[in-house]
């Protein structure tokens, strides 16, 4: 049976993201390799020029001075080899000043500008959705099944028989884990989305902390807020602000609920986690403010060079109890 005109049509977007893919993963790995080079021009250009400078200073201090000098010390390579070194380690601690970051973030400008066309053209293309369902990640499974089959019944039972087949690596998982775990290390401010009772949507950036339990985070806001009573509607989105490297971590499938929790309770979390957080809260605003407990099921993170789906079956769990009438009653 040959594919319909739909799934020919479903097909050539699917060739063509894996054209995107290769396009954002290629500029990804230049942009990698430009900026480690450029690093390494700079520390190198320092080094010399240091170099050169005191061989010069103390081949006029050789000559100015009268005292006398060991046959070694007679040569200007020596004072070469000291002021290679000398400079090598002064460089290295210049990129890392505030000079240097400068001139390392004005390099970064330059690259994402160079390569911003195939990195948002790759980025357009992470997700993929087939019939309500994110299918990314069997997209190269399913073009290879393709290619052996020659005459698919239909798309839908290609990816059927990819899904029965699929080997979930657990290394892959855990990977997706490190990189949440390194994010949410990485910032404290999200972009945290809700709706009222008429569906208005409405975003709000917060300041969150991290908890023990993996994807569950606090939140605050004070009790007069126009925003609570969004809050304990129960259901958000969010999406954290991007790093330095364009890494973002994004969920629509966030669950809301009043923590049992005092501000008190939580205030040593934003003391590590958000500096200065709690300098601008009187006693009587850290008494009054209202402790949300953000449980996220799953999330997306994704930068550049990656796009990996974190799945929290616990919170998946909790949130279907949680939805069944009794639940609460075992």
């Amino acid at each position: 049976m040959a594919l319909s005109p739909e799934d020919q049509r479903v097909i050539g977007d699917m060739k063509q993201r894996e054209f995107a893919q290769k396009k954002r993963l290629r500029a990804a790995s230049s942009m990698y390799h430009e900026r480690r080079r450029y690093r390494g021009l700079l520390v190198t250009v320092v080094t010399i020029m240091i170099a050169v400078i005191v061989a010069i200073v103390y081949g006029l201090a050789r000559h100015v001075l009268p005292s006398p000098w060991p046959q070694l010390w007679a040569r200007t390579w020596p004072a070469l080899v000291i002021g290679a070194i000398i400079g090598w380690l002064a460089a290295s601690l210049w990129v890392r000043s505030a000079g240097g970051r400068r001139a390392l973030a004005a390099n970064d400008r330059r690259l994402n500008e160079k390569y911003s066309g195939d990195l948002h053209a790759g980025r357009r293309w992470q997700q993929f959705f087939y019939n309500g369902e994110e299918i990314s990640t069997l997209i190269p499974r399913i073009l290879y099944a393709l290619e052996r089959d020659v005459a698919p019944e239909s798309l839908d039972a290609v990816i059927a028989s990819v899904r029965a087949t699929r080997y979930e690596n657990p290394r892959f998982r855990a990977r997706g884990r490190e990189i949440f775990n390194s994010l949410t290390a990485a910032t404290d401010l999200l972009l945290l989305s809700t709706s009222d009772e008429r569906g208005q949507p409405s975003s709000r950036f917060m300041r969150f902390v991290t908890t023990d339990r993996p994807g569950v985070w606090y939140v605050t806001s004070a009790p007069d807020a126009p925003k609570i009573h969004e809050f304990d509607r129960g259901c958000a989105a969010l999406l954290t602000v991007p790093t330095d490297s364009g890494a973002t971590i994004s969920s629509n499938r966030v669950r809301l609920r009043r923590s049992d929790k005092a501000f008190p309770d939580v205030a040593d979390l934003y003391r590590a986690q958000v500096p200065r957080y709690l300098d601008g809260m009187t006693p009587a605003d850290q008494a009054c403010e209202v402790v949300y407990e953000l449980t996220i099921e799953s999330a997306c993170v994704s930068s550049w060079e990656y796009n990996e789906v974190v799945q929290f079956e616990n919170n998946q769990l909790l949130s279907a109890r949680a939805a069944t009438p009794g639940a609460l009653l075992g």
